[in-house]
């Protein structure tokens, strides 16, 4: 596999994780306004839970798309490092990215990105669970 081989299969992941993680965000733009309506109504324990399920599964793809990003950022970077010759963008990538082995990934495999899941759940789970 050539450099321009990895920057182009990159390039498609990027793009249609962007897109993935927009939708992600608007769910949970979603899911703040039902969390605002379950308080402001001051609804029955039912619909607070079913609110808190389809906050929790927003959650959940939020984390496993970052997750992805994070995973193919760092395959990608491996995979450059593995050439013959780099160019000193390639190279500038590969020392961004790069772990020198293969990434496993996992949900909470990047500190900040579960912590600022973790400050999201917080807030959610608080408009819905918490009185006025």
């Amino acid at each position: 596999m050539e450099i321009y081989q990895i920057y182009d299969t990159l390039t498609g992941f990027l793009t249609s994780n962007a897109i993935y993680q927009a939708g992600v965000f608007f769910l949970l733009w979603v899911a703040f306004r039902a969390a605002n309506q379950v308080r402001a109504e001051e609804a029955n324990t039912l619909n607070k839970v079913f609110v808190t399920l389809f906050s929790l599964g927003i959650i959940f793809n939020g984390l496993s798309t970052s997750a992805i990003l994070f995973a193919t950022l760092e395959n990608s970077a491996y995979s450059m490092s593995q050439l013959e010759a780099l160019t000193p963008t390639a190279q500038a990538f590969v020392d961004t990215w790069g772990t020198g082995e293969v990434a496993q990934g996992g949900l909470f495999s990047n500190p900040i990105n579960t912590g600022w899941w973790a400050v999201v759940t917080v807030m959610l789970m608080g408009r819905i669970w918490t009185k006025q």
